[in-house]
């Protein structure tokens, strides 16, 4: 399954499986003890960057490499399965703001990494405006920026409006904090007197959602494709426990869920790139992927017994991230009633 549709799609997937795999023999899932709140995988993000993914759905000449939203879409779900210690939504969703007005050329080179603070962006539920501007420097802390650490630069959304901030400025002081999503490392950034640049309004809610959809049904299908392959081999009263009906028709549900979901996040990827706002649709495949991916890691960790809660098993990594997600989109209730108050304004 996934959103490859064309031969090009489909050799991007596999071209990205590829990758990832590489990726994973050094830097394996779930992570080591001491290696938990390590940093981007600096490896990965060149070769994604020598591959033109991270200039994915941003136009030629502002230094992307083209493409739409159904091809971020294809990246999206294989980095959701494989989960590696990269930025890739949260860069996209920055890109795709800095792009509307700047040669983000850098930035799809990973010669500098740009991240979104997320907290801010008033397309989540939870988002809030812990920056102040004052003429053209700001003011403020934001409380978990993903990778920010290793970014150099931030998008934010203050007062309304998105700015650019140099995280390498002076009046910048960043700091690890604790993350639940042990492959997504969290930093708080302070922010003194920082000048930015202001940037034009951007539409970019229904991309980033779509995004974010896209990833959680490749970390639900991974975490069911590892539910189902243990179910097969798993043994107990003389036949595989996938053999029963409890666990079969609960998996079977799952995957149900999950197709529903994809085709959702597929609809709204075409309907973006079809030069429509889409954020009704994109609200309703987050929900439906959030929900999706939530329920199968979940039940996947659950078949897989007492090993599902070890640490060196990935359930956990998968259930974590899902939640994690959750925890950032709000329930699917939440974006439904988004969409309602829309269609009913």
């Amino acid at each position: 399954m996934g959103y490859a549709t064309t031969d090009e799609q489909r050799e991007l997937a596999g071209a990205v499986r590829r990758m990832l795999a590489d990726a994973a023999r050094t830097a394996p899932l779930p992570p080591a003890w001491e290696a938990v709140g390590a940093g981007l995988d600096g490896a990965l993000w060149k070769t994604f960057a020598e591959a033109g993914l991270l200039g994915l759905g941003v136009p030629e000449e502002r230094g992307g490499s083209g493409g739409g939203l159904r091809e971020l879409c294809v990246v999206a779900e294989e980095v959701g399965a494989a989960l590696p210690r990269i930025p890739f939504a949260a860069a996209v969703s920055a890109v795709a703001v800095l792009s509307s007005v700047h040669n983000v050329d850098n930035l799809v080179e990973g010669s500098a990494v740009a991240v979104a603070a997320w907290e801010t962006f008033p397309v989540f539920p939870g988002h809030r405006s812990p920056l102040r501007l004052s003429g053209s420097t700001v003011d403020g802390v934001l409380g978990a920026v993903p990778f920010g650490l290793d970014a150099e630069v931030l998008v934010a959304a203050v007062e309304g409006r998105f700015v650019r901030i140099d995280l390498t400025a002076a009046g910048v002081r960043r700091e690890s904090v604790g993350a639940f999503d042990v492959i997504e490392p969290a930093a708080a950034v302070s922010l003194s007197a920082v000048p930015v640049v202001e940037l034009p309004a951007a539409d970019v809610s229904a991309r980033v959602l779509t995004v974010l959809a896209a990833e959680l049904v490749g970390t639900g299908q991974r975490a069911l494709d590892g539910a189902v392959e243990y179910a097969k081999q798993r043994q107990q009263f003389g036949r595989a426990i996938g053999s029963f009906q409890a666990l079969k028709h609960l998996l079977a549900d799952r995957f149900v869920q999950l197709d529903a979901a994809r085709l959702l996040v597929e609809w709204a990827a075409s309907t973006v790139d079809s030069g429509v706002a889409g954020l009704a649709a994109a609200r309703t495949a987050v929900a439906a992927a959030s929900d999706a991916a939530d329920a199968a890691t979940r039940d996947a960790l659950q078949a897989h017994g007492g090993i599902g809660f070890t640490w060196e098993h990935p359930s956990h990594v998968h259930l974590k991230h899902a939640r994690a997600r959750r925890q950032l989109l709000g329930s699917a209730a939440r974006q439904l009633d988004a969409v309602a108050e829309h269609v009913f304004a």
